[in-house]
């Protein structure tokens, strides 16, 4: 029974995490559009080599490719800023990180709870701990 418990608490913090994600980047992400003969030729060049095909003479495209990309960055130092500022656009942020925090934390005990092996589980959470007791002790010194 509690390890079902910590099992949806996992699941609950990763759709909060995702959640949190997109919000953000729907709300602060920056759109970049490129397009050309070079960006087709980028893009099947790339496609190839996941493949594994290569050619001698680099790729060649005909045509016109076009990539978009969408990206956010925040330092904590910015999320600090908007908490202090009570500015809402910091509750995306939060939702993200206290997802992913919550995720890793939640997925660990339940981890340790499901294991037969009960070293191998408390190793594993003790990575987990560490790693999360510097994320917010980086976080904390922003």
């Amino acid at each position: 029974m509690v390890f079902i418990t910590f099992l949806v608490l996992t699941g609950l913090s990763a759709v909060a995490m995702i959640t949190g994600f997109v919000w953000m980047l729907a709300a602060s992400g920056r759109t970049r559009r490129r397009s050309g003969p070079e960006v087709g030729a980028e893009i099947m060049g790339g496609q190839m080599a996941e493949e594994g095909e290569t050619l001698a003479e680099g790729t060649v495209f005909k045509g016109k490719g076009v990539a978009v990309s969408r990206e956010v960055d925040l330092s904590f130092a910015e999320i600090k800023g908007m908490i202090r500022a009570r500015r809402p656009e910091a509750v995306p942020a939060l939702l993200a990180a206290g997802g992913l925090l919550c995720l890793v934390l939640f997925g660990a005990v339940a981890l340790w709870l499901g294991l037969e092996d009960k070293l191998v589980g408390t190793l594993f959470a003790l990575v987990v701990l560490y790693t999360v007791g510097r994320i917010v002790v980086s976080f904390v010194r922003a």
